[in-house]
């Protein structure tokens, strides 16, 4: 079953074109790891799944929906598509509870009571059942980006994006946030990640897209992609990248 079908996509910014007639479907389960080059239209890709950037042709359908559409209830559309970035956008005058029950409560009217047995389950599900009462500066790096996480699952969404979300973390911080991306996949939650992990990529993605110049350059299963690149542009990309 399609979650997700871009169609001809195409983004300008200017006279700039980011994505120049791109197509990619994206099953209910699927884990989908977005590669390339910076500047090769991956952000960007993900942020027009959600409609944080308009696009200027094609179509974009999430589960049913058109999301370029004009008459699309985009905040609806955003409670069901998560998006986490590499920048953990935390509340920092707000307890971790407070950031995560925030949206649930505001948006959705859940009750006070409901909203933190979910904050409690979210941050059980990130390995920070432990950090409830806690202000985003007495938390690592790495933590902060699990209760971003944690807050985009607190809306209980058909599908995560996650855009460059290990990128600015120290190398040892990397791993905890992985491990909680492994733990959403096996319980089969529906991903599209930018991502420079390779080794995750491999072993945790089911598929793996390489985006080169605006296009989708290659695409296929995870370990065929990265062990046997058919373009000597991906080949090129993963040397630089894995070495």
């Amino acid at each position: 079953m399609s979650l997700v079908e871009i169609e001809q996509v195409t983004k300008r910014f200017g006279a700039l074109t980011v994505l120049d007639g791109v197509s990619l479907t994206i099953d209910q389960g699927d884990i989908v790891a977005i590669i390339g080059r910076s500047g090769s239209g991956k952000s960007t890709l993900l942020r027009c799944i959600n409609a944080l950037e308009p696009i200027q042709a094609g179509r974009i359908v999430f589960d049913g929906t058109v999301v370029n559409d004009p008459a699309t209830d985009l905040r609806r559309l955003r409670q069901q598509v998560g998006i986490v970035f590499q920048s953990y956008n935390l509340f920092p005058h707000l307890s971790v509870e407070r950031n995560i029950t925030l949206a649930p409560t505001v948006v959705k009217g859940v009750a006070a009571g409901e909203a933190r047995r979910l904050a409690e389950d979210v941050l059980a599900r990130v390995g920070l059942a432990d950090k409830i009462a806690a202000f985003p500066d007495q938390l690592s790096g790495g933590q902060q980006q699990r209760v971003a996480i944690a807050r985009s699952l607190a809306m209980q969404p058909k599908m995560m994006l996650f855009d460059e979300i290990t990128s600015a973390l120290d190398p040892e911080l990397i791993g905890e946030v992985l491990k909680v991306l492994e733990s959403l996949a096996r319980g089969g939650m529906s991903m599209a990640l930018v991502t420079h992990e390779m080794g995750f990529a491999r072993n945790v993605a089911n598929r793996v897209v390489f985006m080169h110049q605006g296009k989708i350059w290659e695409q296929g299963p995870a370990r065929e992609t990265l062990g046997k690149p058919r373009t000597p542009e991906l080949e090129a990309f993963l040397g630089s990248v894995l070495h």
